[in-house]
């Protein structure tokens, strides 16, 4: 599978992907780009990580080290969506996000997702960006896993920030195509059921990235229903300014470090203000609903506390 992005409709004044797979300039949202390539910044912060890390595994008697980054947790919701066709309703969603294999994330990680998916008996599964730390080595040996998830109405993917880092992108929709999920960057498909149809649309990642929502709903019929897959949710603050009717993002961890009364103590760009769980883009009931997954794994420290991954199970 070729990984080949929609043109943008003004070329002028869309930011452009860079070669090197480093961030997009102008980035959509505000702050600077983390770095990566400096050896002495990363031993740095690798012995600052592993301070932190130790200084948490004691104080937790290794509960947010061993234990909680293991425990998936299966949210159940449950949204009426007035676009939603009769025959659609009552369908599930199995929404998964930021596995980041490669960064104390594993096989045995993916059979435990995989093995979650399956009892949930999902009618479409959707996966909502970095699939990898960086390298796209990891995900080779879960393919098969990734395949082994069924779903009657399709698996969908969109990339993510981390999914650039490794700049192997193009590896990445290749597996994803072998395990049957159709990635969407800056573009929809059609889902029928019963003679009725909806669209599922996937923009490209928002910080190494293009997104182009006018390009993903191109060619679509007026009022039909649009299940938005997107990797950063704060841009839900745009999406909502055209005809979707629920975006489902990741990329925030839900913080992956939480404090009692406190909630996230630090979240990436793009997540700011959805953080975790069901917000509106605006009064509720009549703005698009965005759901934040907290996803299944971790970045920058290999813990989790009050901050369990996430498996969402949505029905319609």
């Amino acid at each position: 599978m070729e990984f080949t992005p929609r043109p943008n409709r003004d070329q002028k004044h869309m930011p452009k992907r860079p070669k090197d797979g480093s961030e997009t300039v102008p980035a959509i949202f505000p702050g600077k780009a983390k770095q990566h390539n400096s050896s002495r910044r990363r031993f740095l912060k690798k012995m600052t990580k592993l301070t932190l890390t130790a200084g948490a595994g004691l104080f937790t008697g290794g509960y947010a080290w061993l234990w909680e980054p293991r425990s998936l947790e299966v949210e159940h919701i449950n949204l009426t969506l007035p676009r939603l066709p009769k025959t659609f309703q009552g369908i599930k969603i199995a929404h998964f996000s930021d596995m980041h294999l490669g960064f104390h994330m594993d096989r045995s990680d993916m059979e435990r997702l995989a093995r979650a998916v399956q009892e949930q008996a999902p009618d479409i599964i959707c996966f909502t960006g970095d699939i990898v730390e960086s390298s796209a080595q990891p995900m080779e040996e879960c393919v098969p896993l990734l395949k082994s998830m069924e779903a009657p109405l399709g698996k969908y993917a969109v990339l993510g920030n981390h999914d650039y880092r490794g700049r192997e992108y193009k590896k990445l929709a290749k597996m994803y195509h072998d395990a049957g999920f159709r990635l969407l960057v800056n573009e929809h498909v059609m889902v029928e059921r019963n003679g009725d149809t909806i669209a599922v649309a996937g923009l490209d990642d928002a910080l190494n990235g293009v997104p182009d929502p006018a390009a993903a709903l191109e060619g679509l019929k007026e009022n039909t229903f649009c299940l938005l897959l997107m990797h950063e949710p704060d841009y839900a603050d745009i999406s909502s300014g055209y005809a979707f009717d629920l975006q489902l993002s990741g990329h925030s961890h839900g913080g992956q470090v939480r404090a009692p009364f406190i909630g996230a103590l630090t979240t990436p760009r793009g997540s700011h203000k959805y953080i975790q769980g069901l917000y509106y883009t605006g009064e509720e009931g009549a703005s698009m609903p965005v759901y934040v997954n907290r996803g299944v794994g971790m970045t920058q420290l290999p813990i989790r506390f009050l901050c369990k991954p996430e498996l969402t199970i949505l029905q319609l």
